[in-house]
């Protein structure tokens, strides 16, 4: 689990505001949990907004892990027990602050004709919502978010079913959609995604829904394709990078504002998270040559592996097991061999662990590669191989990629091949490859560095003339990116049927999806794809098709039955076994 002394750092921030804007407070009463007498609807937006965030984080940390964007120690029954740190502060955090304060929000902003206010709050409900069914199938909704609650049977909620609550957040998107086009009388003092921009939050609001539909095309592909097909004919979907849906990060050490990743890997100059090996083998080994995103996902620490058996027992503690034959199957339809402990085969340092490996921590925090400049705001990678510190790259300022255009592309891509929506599902594709580039490399475009060639920088609003700055050879170039396309476009138009053509798309997809694992826990559920994914090093371990509740709320509530792993969201029909 992350540091969270951004977040923390932020709402100090924003309370000190608040604050000083305030003539007049009632001392007894905390302005962190509001009562609806006292409530000021921009602070409750604030923290509903940060909130948000940290709830983000929770899940993509946890669906991350599931489908080998991010390191996942040992097998799927030790991570995804009951007492899960991701899941249960997701849940604590969805419940207990999130869904409560929106809930008290909505009706005092909607009577006071703050509209605003509530449509941004109704949005992240409902994405709140279709998440929290999404990783747990049947949660509660209908009694749980009871603003003022005087039944004593309501302090213990039973689940709803899944399919009515993501019905409920459906309505929540278009009761936003009014909401958004009326006349407000006051916009909020802190839009913390859109800046103000309801013309946006509109636009996310369409591609919500599309996802909505995608999700539910296998249980009800009839209602899927009109509403997507509805979607499409408007028009309104996140296209721009301007409209990407991100939550942006700061610099400040004091309030701390940066990635909480950033302050894990960086500022605390002791990495902890492993990159995993089967991420940087498909950016780097996989199709024969570097994905141009590769250095700015990955930074390395070190360019070599020991070579030495002592040192290599001491810091790569497989180097000479067996390779496990669960990767047989995967093995033989790939070009090349899936990786099994360490891309020795690449011999420049891609340090990293293999999917569930559970052999200790070693001692190799300064040699293990770790995030690069997207999407935390860490080092691009150049080839210094220095340790990381902080101040490093743009020093914290990254993002979470929470729904952005290439991810928009995709979607339109297995929605053209399953549904047949009448677009081209290749160049669907291809759009969601240059957008996620294009993304990648602009995270701040001002950091061009290299070691090699000189490169003139424009002036611009932080430096009084043109400076000279190292950049180039390291950089992609836009060949590099023509060559990328090519060569996948290519792939799909020799690809046999709909199953090999969706592996691509998904491969792609999940490539892009680097910093966001809710998307692509459900696009594995949704599409098992990639169908390539590096198996769990210790066995056939149970894949989560939904997580346990968390113990806490199994314990203390008298209607919430613990569940099993198997179980299935409702949008889930894929047979058991379906994934691994």
């Amino acid at each position: 689990m992350k540091n969270y002394l951004n977040k923390i750092g932020v709402i100090l921030l924003l309370v000190a505001t608040w604050s000083c804007e305030t003539t007049e407070l009632d001392l007894v009463t905390n302005p962190n949990s509001p009562s609806p007498d006292n409530l000021d609807v921009d602070f409750t937006l604030n923290r509903i907004q940060l909130d948000f965030a940290e709830f983000f984080e929770q899940a993509t940390e946890a669906g991350g892990a599931a489908t080998r964007l991010e390191y996942m120690f040992d097998e799927y029954d030790v991570n995804y027990n009951n007492s899960n740190a991701n899941i249960t502060v997701m849940w604590r955090t969805a419940y207990a602050d999130l869904l409560k304060d929106i809930e008290t929000l909505i009706p005092i902003a909607t009577d006071s004709e703050f509209y605003i206010h509530s449509a941004i709050a109704r949005t992240l409900k409902a994405y709140t919502l279709m998440t929290m069914v999404d990783y747990f199938k049947d949660v509660p909704y209908s009694e749980a978010l009871i603003a003022t609650n005087t039944d004593t049977d309501t302090f213990f909620p039973s689940v709803d079913p899944g399919s009515e609550v993501y019905a409920a957040a459906l309505e929540e998107l278009n009761t936003a959609l009014v909401e958004f086009n009326n006349t407000s009388l006051g916009e909020p003092a802190n839009d913390l995604y859109y800046g103000g921009s309801t013309d946006k939050w509109i636009t996310l609001i369409n591609t919500l829904k599309f996802k909505y539909y995608l999700n539910l095309r296998l249980a009800d592909q009839a209602t899927a394709t009109a509403g997507i097909n509805a979607l499409l004919t408007e028009g309104n979907l996140i296209e721009a990078s301007d409209d990407n849906f991100v939550f942006q990060f700061g610099t400040a050490e004091v309030p701390a504002s940066k990635h909480p990743y950033y302050i894990q890997e960086y500022d605390a100059a002791n990495v902890g998270e492993y990159i995993p090996n089967y991420l940087m083998w498909s950016l780097a080994v996989e199709k024969g040559f570097e994905d141009p995103r590769l250095r700015y996902y990955v930074y390395r620490q070190s360019g070599e592996f020991p070579t030495d058996e002592a040192t290599l027992n001491n810091v790569i503690d497989c180097w000479n097991d067996p390779r496990p034959a669960t990767y047989a199957a995967i093995d033989a339809i790939l070009d090349t061999p899936l990786p099994f402990c360490a891309l020795f085969d690449r011999a420049d340092g891609y340090w990293g662990r293999d999917h569930a490996e559970a052999d200790g921590i070693p001692p190799d925090n300064s040699l293990r590669s770790t995030f690069g400049l997207y999407p935390i705001g860490g080092n691009l990678d150049i080839d210094t191989f220095d340790e990381v510190g902080t101040g490093d790259g743009i020093n914290g300022a990254g993002i979470w990629p929470i729904m952005t255009r290439s991810f928009t592309y995709f979607m339109r891509a297995e929605a053209a091949l399953y549904l047949g929506t009448g677009e081209d599902p290749q160049l669907m594709l291809e759009e969601g490859i240059r957008a996620s580039m294009d993304d990648v490399f602009s995270l701040n475009s001002s950091y061009v560095i290299s070691r090699s060639a000189v490169v003139v920088v424009a002036d611009d609003e932080d430096t009084a003339a043109d400076e000279t700055v190292l950049g180039g050879d390291f950089l992609p170039v836009d060949q590099d990116v023509e060559d990328y396309v090519e060569f996948v476009t290519n792939s799909f138009g020799a690809a046999a049927g709909t199953e090999q053509q969706m592996a691509i798309i998904g491969k792609e997809y999940w490539i892009a999806l680097y910093g966001n694992g809710v998307e692509a826990y459900n696009l594995y559920k949704r599409t098992g794809m990639p169908n390539t994914l590096q198996p769990t090093l210790l066995g056939t371990s149970t894949f989560p098709r939904s997580f346990l509740y968390p113990a806490e709320s199994v314990e203390r509530n008298l209607n919430i039955t613990q569940k099993s792993l198997t179980d299935k969201s409702f949008w889930d029909t894929n047979p058991d076994g379906f994934i691994q």
